[in-house]
Protein backbone atom coordinates (compact mmCIF):
# COMPACT_ATOMS: atom_id res chain seq x y z
CA UNK A 1 0.00 0.00 0.00
CA UNK A 2 1.58 3.21 -0.66
CA UNK A 3 1.32 6.56 0.66
CA UNK A 4 -0.70 9.21 1.09
CA UNK A 5 0.68 12.99 1.08
CA UNK A 6 -0.95 16.11 2.28
CA UNK A 7 0.11 19.33 0.43
CA UNK A 8 -1.23 22.58 2.29
CA UNK A 9 -0.68 25.72 0.30
CA UNK A 10 0.38 28.66 2.18
CA UNK A 11 2.22 30.40 -0.08
CA UNK A 12 0.26 33.37 -1.35
CA UNK A 13 0.04 37.39 -0.47
CA UNK A 14 -3.14 37.27 1.79
CA UNK A 15 -4.34 40.46 -0.30
CA UNK A 16 -7.69 40.65 0.61
CA UNK A 17 -6.92 40.08 4.17
CA UNK A 18 -4.28 43.00 4.39
CA UNK A 19 -2.16 40.68 6.76
CA UNK A 20 -0.49 37.50 6.55
CA UNK A 21 -3.52 35.20 7.25
CA UNK A 22 -1.59 32.25 7.96
CA UNK A 23 -0.24 34.05 10.92
CA UNK A 24 -3.27 35.04 12.61
CA UNK A 25 -3.91 33.93 16.02
CA UNK A 26 -6.97 31.61 16.12
CA UNK A 27 -7.78 30.06 19.51
CA UNK A 28 -4.80 28.97 20.67
CA UNK A 29 -2.78 28.76 17.41
CA UNK A 30 -2.06 30.43 14.20
CA UNK A 31 -4.44 30.05 11.13
CA UNK A 32 -1.60 27.71 9.89
CA UNK A 33 -1.27 25.48 12.54
CA UNK A 34 -5.26 24.96 12.87
CA UNK A 35 -5.39 24.03 9.82
CA UNK A 36 -2.10 21.87 9.95
CA UNK A 37 -3.57 20.15 13.00
CA UNK A 38 -6.25 18.43 10.73
CA UNK A 39 -3.77 16.49 8.63
CA UNK A 40 -1.47 16.03 11.81
CA UNK A 41 -4.25 14.02 13.19
CA UNK A 42 -5.32 11.75 10.79
CA UNK A 43 -3.88 8.98 8.48
CA UNK A 44 -2.04 11.06 6.07
CA UNK A 45 1.71 9.38 5.50
CA UNK A 46 3.31 13.18 5.95
CA UNK A 47 2.42 16.79 5.38
CA UNK A 48 4.29 19.42 3.12
CA UNK A 49 3.56 23.06 3.22
CA UNK A 50 4.41 25.11 0.45
CA UNK A 51 6.04 28.57 1.47
CA UNK A 52 6.29 32.00 -0.54
CA UNK A 53 5.42 35.55 1.31
CA UNK A 54 6.99 35.55 4.05
CA UNK A 55 8.19 32.18 3.83
CA UNK A 56 10.31 32.54 6.84
CA UNK A 57 8.03 33.81 9.62
CA UNK A 58 5.92 30.52 8.57
CA UNK A 59 8.40 27.95 8.82
CA UNK A 60 9.47 29.17 12.00
CA UNK A 61 5.89 29.13 13.65
CA UNK A 62 5.70 25.64 11.91
CA UNK A 63 9.38 24.29 13.37
CA UNK A 64 8.36 22.71 15.81
CA UNK A 65 5.72 20.22 13.96
CA UNK A 66 6.42 17.11 11.60
CA UNK A 67 6.44 19.01 8.39
CA UNK A 68 8.49 19.30 4.62
CA UNK A 69 8.99 22.60 3.46
CA UNK A 70 8.87 23.26 0.23
CA UNK A 71 9.60 26.91 -1.33
CA UNK A 72 7.56 28.03 -4.48
CA UNK A 73 9.92 31.00 -5.90
CA UNK A 74 7.47 32.16 -8.20
CA UNK A 75 4.64 32.72 -5.95
CA UNK A 76 3.71 35.98 -6.98
CA UNK A 77 2.35 34.38 -10.29
CA UNK A 78 -0.54 32.77 -8.56
CA UNK A 79 -1.86 29.68 -6.56
CA UNK A 80 -1.07 26.96 -9.73
CA UNK A 81 2.75 27.80 -8.77
CA UNK A 82 2.30 26.43 -5.55
CA UNK A 83 0.46 23.55 -6.84
CA UNK A 84 3.53 22.48 -9.51
CA UNK A 85 6.28 23.55 -6.97
CA UNK A 86 4.93 21.05 -4.40
CA UNK A 87 4.05 18.05 -7.18
CA UNK A 88 7.39 18.60 -8.24
CA UNK A 89 8.99 17.46 -4.79
CA UNK A 90 6.09 15.46 -3.65
CA UNK A 91 6.10 12.93 -7.30
CA UNK A 92 9.77 11.91 -7.01
CA UNK A 93 8.47 9.20 -4.29
CA UNK A 94 7.86 6.36 -5.79
CA UNK A 95 6.07 4.76 -3.04
CA UNK A 96 3.24 8.20 -3.47
CA UNK A 97 -0.40 6.72 -4.05
CA UNK A 98 -1.60 10.37 -4.55
CA UNK A 99 -1.79 13.67 -2.51
CA UNK A 100 -4.44 15.82 -1.20
CA UNK A 101 -4.00 19.55 -1.45
CA UNK A 102 -6.27 22.41 0.27
CA UNK A 103 -5.23 26.29 1.04
CA UNK A 104 -3.59 27.15 4.58
CA UNK A 105 -6.58 29.05 6.08
CA UNK A 106 -8.77 26.44 6.50
CA UNK A 107 -8.30 25.65 10.31
CA UNK A 108 -11.83 23.87 10.68
CA UNK A 109 -11.19 20.70 8.95
CA UNK A 110 -11.75 17.86 10.73
CA UNK A 111 -8.79 14.68 10.81
CA UNK A 112 -12.15 12.82 10.20
CA UNK A 113 -12.88 14.05 7.32
CA UNK A 114 -9.05 13.24 5.55
CA UNK A 115 -9.45 9.41 7.26
CA UNK A 116 -12.71 9.07 5.37
CA UNK A 117 -10.92 10.00 1.76
CA UNK A 118 -8.10 7.96 2.29
CA UNK A 119 -10.38 4.95 3.09
CA UNK A 120 -12.51 6.01 0.14
CA UNK A 121 -9.44 5.80 -2.19
CA UNK A 122 -7.71 2.72 0.02
CA UNK A 123 -11.27 0.85 -1.03
CA UNK A 124 -12.38 1.54 -4.59
CA UNK A 125 -8.98 3.77 -5.96
CA UNK A 126 -11.21 7.08 -7.42
CA UNK A 127 -8.65 9.09 -9.07
CA UNK A 128 -9.87 12.26 -7.65
CA UNK A 129 -12.64 12.85 -4.06
CA UNK A 130 -13.78 15.93 -2.96
CA UNK A 131 -15.42 16.43 -0.05
CA UNK A 132 -19.22 17.69 0.37
CA UNK A 133 -20.83 19.20 3.34
CA UNK A 134 -24.65 19.65 2.39
CA UNK A 135 -23.87 19.48 -1.51
CA UNK A 136 -21.91 21.66 -1.18
CA UNK A 137 -17.85 20.76 -2.16
CA UNK A 138 -14.80 22.21 -0.21
CA UNK A 139 -10.94 21.08 1.06
CA UNK A 140 -9.47 18.87 0.94
CA UNK A 141 -9.08 17.83 -2.85
CA UNK A 142 -7.67 14.58 -3.22
CA UNK A 143 -5.51 13.92 -6.50
CA UNK A 144 -4.22 10.03 -7.36
CA UNK A 145 -0.62 9.85 -8.38
CA UNK A 146 -1.72 9.53 -12.33
CA UNK A 147 -2.99 13.35 -12.67
CA UNK A 148 -0.01 14.60 -11.09
CA UNK A 149 1.56 15.09 -15.27
CA UNK A 150 -1.74 17.42 -15.00
CA UNK A 151 -1.42 18.84 -11.59
CA UNK A 152 2.09 19.85 -13.54
CA UNK A 153 0.07 21.59 -15.86
CA UNK A 154 -2.08 24.27 -14.42
CA UNK A 155 -1.85 27.88 -14.57
CA UNK A 156 -3.19 30.94 -12.82
CA UNK A 157 -4.97 31.29 -10.02
CA UNK A 158 -7.08 28.16 -10.61
CA UNK A 159 -5.37 25.89 -8.65
CA UNK A 160 -6.07 22.36 -9.22
CA UNK A 161 -9.69 23.24 -10.47
CA UNK A 162 -8.45 23.05 -13.98
CA UNK A 163 -7.78 19.22 -13.34
CA UNK A 164 -11.31 18.77 -11.67
CA UNK A 165 -12.96 20.17 -14.61
CA UNK A 166 -10.89 18.16 -17.09
CA UNK A 167 -11.66 14.86 -15.83
CA UNK A 168 -15.56 15.19 -14.55
CA UNK A 169 -15.89 11.45 -14.86
CA UNK A 170 -12.98 10.63 -12.61
CA UNK A 171 -14.62 12.67 -9.55
CA UNK A 172 -16.16 11.01 -6.43
CA UNK A 173 -18.05 13.74 -4.41
CA UNK A 174 -17.94 12.10 -0.71
CA UNK A 175 -20.83 13.77 1.88
CA UNK A 176 -19.14 14.42 4.59
CA UNK A 177 -20.32 15.88 8.27
CA UNK A 178 -17.67 18.65 8.70
CA UNK A 179 -18.83 22.22 7.40
CA UNK A 180 -14.45 23.39 8.13
CA UNK A 181 -14.52 21.46 4.49
CA UNK A 182 -15.91 25.00 3.68
CA UNK A 183 -15.03 27.95 6.10
CA UNK A 184 -11.99 29.87 4.94
CA UNK A 185 -10.53 33.07 5.89
CA UNK A 186 -10.32 35.13 2.96
CA UNK A 187 -11.57 38.52 4.30
CA UNK A 188 -11.29 40.36 7.97
CA UNK A 189 -14.71 40.09 8.65
CA UNK A 190 -14.48 36.09 8.15
CA UNK A 191 -11.41 35.96 10.65
CA UNK A 192 -13.54 38.08 12.80
CA UNK A 193 -16.59 36.30 12.80
CA UNK A 194 -14.77 33.10 13.65
CA UNK A 195 -11.97 34.36 15.80
CA UNK A 196 -14.50 36.35 18.05
CA UNK A 197 -16.60 33.18 17.79
CA UNK A 198 -13.99 31.47 20.58
CA UNK A 199 -14.83 28.32 19.43
CA UNK A 200 -12.30 25.63 19.56
CA UNK A 201 -11.06 24.98 15.11
CA UNK A 202 -11.63 21.47 16.36
CA UNK A 203 -15.28 21.69 18.41
CA UNK A 204 -17.12 20.14 15.60
CA UNK A 205 -20.35 20.35 16.92
CA UNK A 206 -20.30 24.27 17.85
CA UNK A 207 -18.61 25.01 14.53
CA UNK A 208 -21.73 22.86 13.12
CA UNK A 209 -23.99 25.57 15.37
CA UNK A 210 -22.63 28.49 13.87
CA UNK A 211 -21.86 27.85 10.29
CA UNK A 212 -25.37 26.40 9.68
CA UNK A 213 -27.21 29.88 10.48
CA UNK A 214 -25.11 32.40 9.33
Amino acid sequence: MGKIKAMILAAGFSSRMKTNKMLLPLGEMTIIENTLQGFLQSEVDGVAVVLGHDKEKIARVLTPYPVQFIENPRFSQGMSTSVQAGIEQLQGDQDLDGVMITPGDMPFIQAKTVDGIIKIFREFAYPIIIPLYQGRRGHPVFFAKELMPQLLAVSGDMGARGVIRSNPEKCFFLEVDDPGILIDMDAPEEYDKWRDSGLNPKDIKEIKDTFDIR
